[in-house]
């Protein structure tokens, strides 16, 4: 079963009535930052197309099986092995193709059919799923194949990644697209709080194995739904090169002041305050004594991945209108005091709200950042800036996950940890995402009251 070439739709949803860059960048912006608000007439409005409805469940369902081989792969290897190292090194290996290889995927979006692409990068994914299958099929299993078949997913996922971005918002005419955009940010938001759930009663009922092999069944969504729909053709732009636009986007960040805080702020936030993510096993056996290997590990996780839905939605419902600048320190302030005190607990009950409480800081603060960082680029700009957004946020993971595990092999679990809590309380000060217009004008106004008060005369 092969893919046909990219066919051309009717208008509205040809070239002459949506510009392919224009598509792509917002498809980036919505899931990489999950900072959309989603309106309901806006998404049924989407729905009611097949062809995205189409790619939009089968995304739905891979993604629920991709965190729920993600999760259930970290807890399995630590619960075999106990070593909080080999976790940080599968994380990294999962993840870094992401800081690698995601520029490249957009490259190649522009240069071959994006069917093609989708269909035969997820049928390699496929079979790296397999083969962590049967890699894991028993304890006694082989780190550098496991390494191996886990970065052959993380690639092919890194690459497929802007290919599918690109082509998902597409397949709606104009009107539809903001529902359409809202709709992907959803699906990614959910299937971090469903996979983790569902690979949880998985793992106790079948084994890590077979989970494996599930979330490899899953990619078939993909594969049979990117067959049967219909991709809109573009005309390419000619006025230059990828590599010449990624960078622009680099170039950009540092002329303009905001942008480049916003994109220093989450660097820093992403490599030194969330080594949690990639050690939350060894969290939940070490302090709250809550087994890698047990249901109550997954809906844990799976409550820090509802947390972060509602801290990403709240941005765009109850905490819509207000001053996301400001937003972004008290998220920062409150997701250390959450992570500080979840790593200080010392049973699971209490760890639920806590957990619930650090999901909901960490996704406010990114998606204030990234509402602040949008905010200050044009559509001609956003996509190059963009790459270097996923570069600092998500390729900075899996290193953070590789400095964290050696680090926790010299010292302890704990020090990281309480040093990331610590680092994001620095960082509540660091964000200051005013634009320097803003920030002299309250100085000078500052300035002024000093010079017409009473005391400052008998002070001089």
């Amino acid at each position: 079963m092969t893919p046909p070439d990219d066919a051309p739709l009717d208008p509205p949803y040809g070239s002459d009535s949506e510009p392919e860059q224009f598509v792509l960048e917002e498809a980036e912006e919505a899931a990489l930052d999950g900072d959309r608000t989603v309106e309901v007439s806006a998404v049924r409005s989407a729905l009611r197309n097949r062809n995205f409805r189409t790619m939009w469940l089968s995304a739905l369902g891979s993604g629920i099986g991709t965190w729920m081989q993600n999760v259930i792969l970290a807890a399995y290897v630590y619960s075999v092995t106990g070593s909080v190292w080999l976790v940080s090194l599968i994380g990294f290996a999962n993840l870094v193709p992401q800081l690698v290889f995601a520029t490249l995927g957009g490259v190649i979006a522009d240069m071959f059919s994006r069917k093609k692409l989708i269909f035969w990068l997820s049928f390699e994914q496929l079979l790296g799923s397999l083969a962590i299958a049967w890699i894991t099929r028993t304890d006694s299993f082989s780190e550098p194949l496991l390494l191996a078949a886990v970065a052959a997913v993380g690639t092919g996922a890194a690459l497929s990644g802007p290919v599918f971005l690109s082509v998902t918002p597409s397949l709606v005419p104009p009107k539809d697209l903001a529902g359409a955009i809202s709709l992907n940010s959803v699906s990614m938001n959910v299937s971090r709080v469903v996979g983790p759930a569902i690979g949880a009663i998985l793992y106790v009922a079948i084994g890590a194995s077979w989970v494996f092999v599930l979330n490899a069944a899953t990619y078939l969504f993909i594969m049979v739904g990117i067959t049967y729909v219909k991709v809109p053709v573009f005309p390419k732009t000619q006025d230059e090169g990828p590599f010449q636009r990624i960078a622009e986007g680099f170039r950009f960040v540092r002329r303009e002041p905001v942008v480049r805080r916003a994109v220093a702020t989450v660097f820093m936030f992403s490599l030194l305050c969330m080594p949690f993510v990639v050690v939350f096993p060894a969290i939940a056996e070490q302090d709250l004594h809550i087994a890698a290997k047990s249901t109550t590990y997954g809906f844990l996780y799976a409550t820090f991945g509802f947390g972060a839905v509602v801290g990403a939605l709240s941005i765009g419902t109850f905490l819509s209108g207000r001053n996301l600048a400001i937003v972004v320190r008290f998220a920062l302030a409150g997701f250390s005091l959450c992570l500080a005190t979840f790593v200080s607990l010392e049973s699971g009950l209490p760890a639920f709200p806590v957990v619930f409480m650090l999901g909901f800081c960490y996704f406010a603060a990114v998606t204030s950042l990234s509402t602040v960082f949008q905010s200050r680029l044009t559509h001609q700009i956003r996509g190059r800036v963009s790459a270097v957004w996923m570069m600092a946020f998500g390729g900075t993971v899996p290193v953070s996950g590789l400095l964290a595990g050696w680090i926790i092999s010299l010292t302890t679990l704990n020090t990281v940890i309480y040093f990331g809590a610590a680092f994001a309380l620095f960082l509540a000060w660091f964000a200051d995402l005013r634009p320097p217009e803003e920030r002299r004008s309250l100085l000078d106004e500052w300035r002024s009251q000093r010079e017409d008060s009473p005391d400052a005369g008998e002070f001089a």
